[in-house]
């Protein structure tokens, strides 16, 4: 992780700086664009960005709600441990949101906070907290694992299964961040099929 964070900065700024320039010439870079398809694929065109701009928007619906699934994972878990007498620190709403934060990043996650925090615990004598971290990054690594299949599948119209499948993919192919893009691609091509834009297989839609 640490050898990649420094192309992924550059990745990060090499791209924000090209969007500022996509964003200066938009108009005419999507006029170019439109100029190289004939009028009857220009809709389809129009079709298809409209479409992935619902994509993305149910993405980020689908995270947003993986978020406060561990938002109220950690919360609950540090209010547990409060309650016990374990935990004293009065931060709990704020480690809380920056764990939820941190762990939708791919290249991070919840280890990033909870494991050294574990450790250092444990390094410092306090073995109760450390059990107790450890304890509520295993529920939440878990029921990550579990509902993100779910709701990602829920919000993209994609069955648990091809979710699972294009989650494993997008890792193995591209990296952390293909567990992203992989199933956008995935919904797009859906879609895209579905609409009777592309034709890849056989839809119920199309059947219907």
């Amino acid at each position: 992780t640490a050898k990649q964070i420094p192309s992924i900065l550059i990745a990060i700024i090499v791209c924000l700086v090209a969007s500022c320039f996509m964003a200066s010439d938009y108009d005419e870079i999507t006029g170019f664009i439109k100029r190289q398809f004939p009028k009857e694929k220009r809709k389809d065109l129009s079709r298809a960005k409209a479409l992935l701009k619902s994509s993305l928007s149910k993405m980020a619906k689908a995270y947003a709600l993986i978020m406060t699934v561990t938002f109220t994972e950690m919360f609950l878990g540090l209010t547990a441990l409060h309650m016990l007498g374990i935990y004293s620190s009065s931060f709990t709403v704020i480690i809380a949101i920056v764990t939820a934060i941190v762990d939708i990043i791919p290249v991070l996650g919840t280890g990033t906070i909870l494991i050294p925090w574990a450790a250092y615990s444990l390094i410092g004598g306090n073995y109760a907290l450390a059990i107790g971290l450890a304890v509520i990054y295993a529920v939440i690594t878990v029921i990550r694992q579990i509902v993100e299949p779910k709701l990602v599948a829920g919000q993209l119209g994609l069955s648990p299964v091809v979710t699972v499948t294009a989650l494993y993919l997008g890792l193995k192919i591209f990296g952390v961040f293909g567990m992203i893009i992989a199933p956008i691609l995935v919904t797009m091509l859906k879609v895209l099929n579905d609409e009777g834009i592309i034709h890849l297989w056989k839809s119920s839609k199309q059947e219907a």
